[in-house]
């Protein structure tokens, strides 16, 4: 990413793929509680649903190759765009602007993928002109010159080198917003022909296969507000609303699940998958995800100092640690399905599931059910207030 060392500590976040509402608690009974205060955990039977993780958290086994990486990463844009210096104070809010810009999204992606060479203008040599720059005295008239000359060359080398993969259009690179809908478009040409889009999505305010895909995916940042507006002409949102801001956290998030989830390596054969293995101490979920504090969901900024926090957090991390493996290829697996939008279409009356919904509504039996349900889970990525026997049943009887 193109941002400072002291916004990445500031501002370093973690992965939470799918919501977490609607988890019935599981009381913690190793500890006892003061009065007034029942803490109660839930180890979810399909822990892929709370998996919380980021890159920090991780060692990546087959990177790319890191010299090959260092040599086309560019870090030095915003500095040389400041004539050659730029202070911790302002860097800030130069790097959250430039992050949400679509250059700046643009460069990131740019130095996610790591292994594509920039594409100079003809006669241009990069060695050639560091040499000038540092031949020439900082603060001066011609250095600031020299070093503002040098950032965009730089800068466009890369850009070219994503319009020359077909990953952008020159005509949509300009100074504005990196919005849901550029940074949709983006992705969709990079990873179309490996995750296509289903279908299935309605949004009342975006027609775009492009963000009716990236909400398919689930990919951080394009959450569906509950009135089932995208707001696609905003920056990357935590909650969706119709207020553009600025925020660093959903663009950290969407590269770490690209990172992560999908098959985010870009080989000479194509995209592959990062082989990643959790550091020692790492728990791949978020504890307050899945605890109750007198039956209501633990705040996520809440640590509480009492035995009863301490002993269901060592239980929860004992049931979710050994099982990494399985929840991150479960997680892969459920971002390459479609999506339940609708359970009247997509269930009741979509053909591949009407010999079930015909035997279960014929037995009415629990048997019946398990084998809908079975089938739902294996075809869609349901969230988690979806994913349960008791749901399906519900939309079985009632659900037209």
């Amino acid at each position: 990413m193109n941002r400072s060392p002291l916004s990445t500590a500031l501002l370093a976040c973690s992965l939470v793929f799918g919501a977490v509402q609607g988890i019935a608690p599981g009381e913690a009974k190793a500890a006892s509680q003061p009065a007034g205060f029942r803490l109660t955990y839930q180890l979810p039977p399909h822990p892929e649903k709370v998996l919380f993780l980021n890159t920090e958290m991780v060692t990546i086994e087959n990177p790319q190759p890191a010299e090959l990486v260092a040599k086309h990463r560019l870090d030095s844009y915003l500095s040389d765009q400041a004539g050659g210096y730029i202070s911790e104070k302002a860097i800030y809010w130069e790097n959250l602007t430039f992050l949400t810009s679509k250059k700046g999204f643009l460069l990131d992606v740019y130095n996610w993928i790591g292994v594509l060479p920039p594409v100079y203008p003809a006669g241009y040599d990069p060695a050639e002109m560091d040499r000038r720059v540092a031949a020439t005295e900082l603060f001066t008239e011609e250095g600031m010159r020299l070093h503002r000359e040098r950032g965009e060359i730089n800068l466009q080398a890369r850009l070219q080198a994503l319009i020359n993969a077909g990953y952008v259009k020159p005509e949509e690179i300009d100074d504005g917003a990196a919005s849901k809908y550029f940074v949709a478009t983006v992705l969709y040409r990079m990873f179309k022909d490996i995750r296509p889009y289903h279908g299935g999505i309605d949004l009342k305010d975006s027609q775009d296969i492009p963000v009716r895909w990236a909400v398919e995916i689930g990919l951080p940042g394009f959450d569906v507000a509950p009135d089932g507006y995208i707001y696609p002409q905003n920056r990357l949102q935590m909650t969706p609303g119709p207020k553009d801001v600025f925020e660093e956290y959903p663009y950290k998030r969407l590269f770490d699940f690209l990172t992560l989830i999908l098959p985010g390596k870009k080989t000479a054969n194509g995209w592959e998958y990062y082989q990643v293995k959790l550091k020692p101490g790492m728990v791949p979920v978020r504890m307050s995800d899945l605890m109750y504090v007198n039956g209501q969901p633990m705040s996520p900024y809440t640590v509480y100092d009492h035995p009863a926090y301490y002993d269901a957090s060592k239980k929860i991390a004992r049931y979710v640690t050994p099982r990494f493996e399985q929840m991150l290829k479960a997680a892969r697996a459920d971002a390459l399905k479609p999506r339940v939008w609708d359970w009247s279409r997509d269930l009741i009356h979509h053909p591949r599931f009407a010999q079930l919904v015909a035997d279960y509504r014929k037995t009415r039996s629990s048997r019946a059910v398990n084998a809908v349900y079975q089938a739902v889970r294996t075809h869609y990525n349901l969230n988690v207030r979806q994913d349960s026997p008791a749901v399906i049943k519900s939309v079985l009887d009632h659900v037209k």
